[in-house]
C-alpha cells in the first residue's frame, strides 16, 4: 500500500496554493504579461523585470545557505571557498577581456531551469512515496532532454552561437548541426516512451507517480517550449519563463523556511526574524529580493551612464556589474545541493512523512567516495571555462558577417538570424542582399518593427519612396512609441509634397521625442504651407531658439508672420536670416517684397 503522507497529502502547501504558485502559474502569468505588453513597451519594463527578478531570486537561496546553521556547518567549505573561487575566475576573465563565461552562463542557466522543475517533480513524488531509482532517473532525463530540445529550437540559440563564435569557435556545418538536433529529439522521444512505460509499471505495483508531478511536467515543459520557440520576441520569452521561475522559487523558499520556524526546527536568528508567519515579514522578504535585484539593475544602468556622469572609468563600473554573473553561478551551484529530497531536514520542512522515505534516506556517515560527485560537478564549469577561455585568448573570432552567414545556414527558419545578417549588410551598404534577408525576417515575424524600419531606410536610400512609406507605416503601427521612425516617415512624406499626411507624424515626433531643431523647422514649414499659421509659428520659434544660426527657420518664420500681417516681425526675421548669411537669396527676395508692400501701403 502507498505510504501515508502528512501536511496536505499530495500538496506541498495546499491545493490552491500549489496550483497557483507552482503547477499552473503559467496560466495566469502569460495573460498578465500579454496585457502589460499591449500597454507598455516590453523593451523597457521587460529589461528591468529581468534584471530585478532574475538576480533578486538569488537572495533567498543565499539566505538559506548562510543562515541555516545545520546546512552551513555541513557545507561550510563550499559556502566559503566557492564564492572566492568564482570571483577569482571572473576577475581573470575580466582582466583578459574574455566573454566565454557568458556562453557557460546560458547553458548552465538552461540546466538550472530544468533542475528546478526536476526538484519539484521529486518533491511531489516523495509526497506519495514514489522513490523508485528508475523513476527518479527518468524524471531527471525528461527535464534535461526537453529543456535542451527547447533550447536547440529556440531564439536563444542565436546568443549561444554568437558567444561560441566569440570564443574562437569555427563555423558549424549544417549537416552536423541538423543531425545533432534530430538525434537529440529522437533520444527525448525515447526517454518519453520509457517514462510512460515506467509510470504504468509503477502504477501496477501500487507506486504510481504523483498526478501533480505529471501535471507540472506538462505545464513546465509546455511553458519552456512556448517561451523559447513560439514567442517571437526573445526578451518576452525570457521574461515569461523568468517570472514563473522566480515565483516558484521565491514562494518555495518562503514557505519552506516559515514551516521550519513554526515547527521549531534548528534555525538562526535571521530565519526566526524573517520567516515568521505574518504579512509584514512576507513584505520584508519581498523587499529584500527586489532590493538585491535592483542593485544589479542600477549597476547595469551605471555601466552605461556613470562613466560620463561621474567621470569614472567604465572598466571599474563594468567589473562591479559583472560580479552579478558570479552571483548567478553561485545560485546555480548552491541549488544543486541545498535542496535535496533525500535529506531528512529538507523532507521534514517539506512535510514529507518519515515512513514514506525510509528507503531514500542516506546514512549519516559520509565516506570519501560520497564526496567525489560534489567535486566532479566542478568539472562542468572548469573544463568548459578553461577550453573556451584559452580558445578565445589564442584565436581571433570570425568576422561578424561570417558569423551571421553561418547562423542563417544553421537556422534557415529563424527570423533573428535573417535580421542579424540583414542589419550587417545594411550597415555595409549592401542594400540588395540586405533587402532579401530583412524581407524574410519580417515575413517570419510580422511584428518585427525594427526590420520594417530598416527596409524603409533602404528603400528611401534607393529612391523608392512608395515602398519606403509603406514600411515606415508598418513600423509605426507596430511601435507607435518610436518617435524617430515617425520623424523619418513625416520627413519622407514632406519630400514627396504630401504635407497634410506628414504633419500628424511630425507632430507626434516633435511633441514626444527629443528636441530637434531640424524636426521643428520641417514641421513648422509644413504647417505654414498648409496655412496653419499659429501652429507653424510655434514650432518655428522653437527651431530658432534651439539653433539661432538656422537661417531657413528664420526665413520661414518671416513668411508665416508676413501671412498673418505682422510685417515688422517678418522684416526682423528676414533680417536675422541675412545677418547669418548675407548671400541667402530667398530671405533677400522676401525682405524686398515686404518692404515694397509696406511702402505701397503708406
Amino acid at each position: 500500500m502507498r505510504p501515508k503522507t502528512r501536511d496536505g497529502g499530495l500538496w506541498i502547501l495546499s491545493r490552491w496554493q500549489d496550483l497557483a504558485l507552482f503547477v499552473l502559474s503559467p496560466f495566469w502569468v502569460i495573460p498578465l504579461l500579454w496585457l502589460a505588453k499591449s500597454h507598455f513597451d516590453p523593451n523597457g519594463f521587460g529589461a528591468v523585470i529581468l534584471a530585478v527578478g532574475g538576480t533578486g531570486h538569488h537572495l533567498p537561496g543565499f539566505i538559506r545557505a548562510y543562515t541555516d546553521p545545520v546546512l552551513f556547518r555541513r557545507f561550510r567549505v563550499r559556502f566559503i571557498f566557492a564564492p572566492l573561487f568564482l570571483v577569482a575566475v571572473y576577475a581573470l576573465f575580466f582582466s583578459l577581456h574574455l566573454d566565454s563565461l557568458k556562453l557557460i552562463l546560458v547553458l548552465w542557466g538552461t540546466w538550472h531551469g530544468a533542475m528546478q522543475v526536476n526538484g519539484f517533480l521529486r518533491i511531489y513524488d516523495a509526497k506519495v512515496g514514489s522513490f523508485s531509482p528508475t523513476t527518479s532517473w527518468l524524471d531527471w532525463a525528461m527535464c534535461l532532454s526537453w529543456f535542451g530540445g527547447g533550447l536547440l529550437y529556440s531564439s536563444r540559440l542565436i546568443a549561444v552561437l554568437s558567444n561560441f563564435y566569440k570564443a574562437g569557435g569555427p563555423p558549424i556545418p549544417y549537416e552536423a548541426f541538423a543531425s545533432f538536433r534530430h538525434v537529440w529529439m529522437a533520444v527525448a522521444g525515447s526517454i518519453l516512451i520509457a517514462f510512460l512505460v515506467n509510470a504504468w509499471q509503477q502504477s501496477r505495483l501500487k507506486k504510481a507517480p504523483s498526478p501533480i508531478k505529471l501535471l507540472m511536467m506538462v505545464s513546465s515543459f509546455g511553458l519552456w517550449w512556448f517561451a523559447m520557440v513560439s514567442v517571437s520576441s526573445l526578451l518576452v520569452g525570457l521574461l515569461l519563463f523568468e517570472i514563473v521561475h522566480d515565483i516558484q522559487y521565491n514562494a518555495l523558499v518562503w514557505f519552506y523556511n516559515k514551516r521550519r520556524v513554526v515547527q521549531g526546527m534548528t534555525a538562526s536568528r535571521v530565519e526566526k526574524f524573517l520567516f515568521q508567519p505574518s504579512i509584514s515579514r512576507g513584505l520584508v522578504y519581498l523587499i529584500l529580493i527586489v532590493g538585491y535585484g535592483a542593485i544589479a539593475d542600477i549597476l547595469n544602468y551605471a555601466n552605461i551612464q556613470a562613466p560620463d556622469i561621474l567621470q569614472i572609468g567604465s572598466s571599474a563600473v563594468s567589473f562591479w556589474t559583472g560580479l552579478f554573473m558570479v552571483s548567478t553561478f553561485l545560485h546555480f551551484y548552491f541549488d544543486g545541493f541545498i535542496w535535496q529530497v533525500r535529506e531528512g531536514d529538507f523532507r521534514k520542512g517539506m512535510g514529507i512523512g518519515k515512513d514514506a522515505v525510509e528507503s531514500a534516506k542516506r546514512p549519516s556517515h559520509r565516506s570519501v567516495l560520497e564526496w567525489l560527485p560534489a567535486g566532479w560537478k566542478w568539472a562542468f564549469f572548469l573544463i568548459p571555462a578553461a577550453v573556451l577561455g584559452i580558445s578565445e585568448y589564442r584565436r581571433t573570432s570570425m568576422p561578424l558577417r561570417d558569423q551571421a552567414r553561418n547562423m542563417v545556414e544553421l537556422l534557415p527558419d529563424n527570423w533573428q538570424a535573417d535580421a542579424v545578417m540583414g542589419s550587417i549588410d545594411k550597415a555595409d551598404g549592401d542594400d540588395e542582399d540586405a533587402l532579401g534577408y530583412l524581407q524574410r525576417a519580417v515575413a517570419l515575424n510580422p511584428s518585427y518593427a525594427y526590420g520594417e524600419t530598416m527596409l524603409a531606410d533602404i528603400y528611401s536610400r534607393r529612391g523608392e519612396p512608395e515602398s519606403a512609406v509603406q514600411h515606415y507605416l508598418n513600423a509605426v503601427a507596430l511601435n507607435p512609441q518610436n518617435y524617430e521612425v515617425e520623424e523619418r516617415l513625416g520627413k519622407l512624406l514632406v519630400n514627396e509634397a504630401r504635407n497634410a499626411e506628414a504633419i500628424p507624424y511630425l507632430q507626434v515626433a516633435a511633441d514626444h521625442g527629443q528636441s530637434d531643431t531640424d524636426l521643428d523647422y520641417v514641421l513648422g514649414a509644413s504647417l505654414v504651407q498648409e496655412r496653419r499659421l499659429p501652429e507653424g509659428i510655434r514650432y518655428l520659434n522653437r527651431a530658432v531658439q534651439l539653433d539661432p544660426q538656422r537661417k531657413e527657420a528664420f526665413n520661414y518664420l518671416g513668411i508665416a508672420l508676413q501671412l498673418e500681417g505682422d510685417f515688422q516681425g517678418a522684416l526682423a526675421c528676414y533680417g536675422q536670416a541675412l545677418e547669418i548669411d548675407p548671400l541667402y537669396g530667398a530671405a533677400r527676395e522676401n525682405l524686398e517684397r515686404v518692404e515694397e508692400l509696406m511702402g505701397s501701403a503708406k
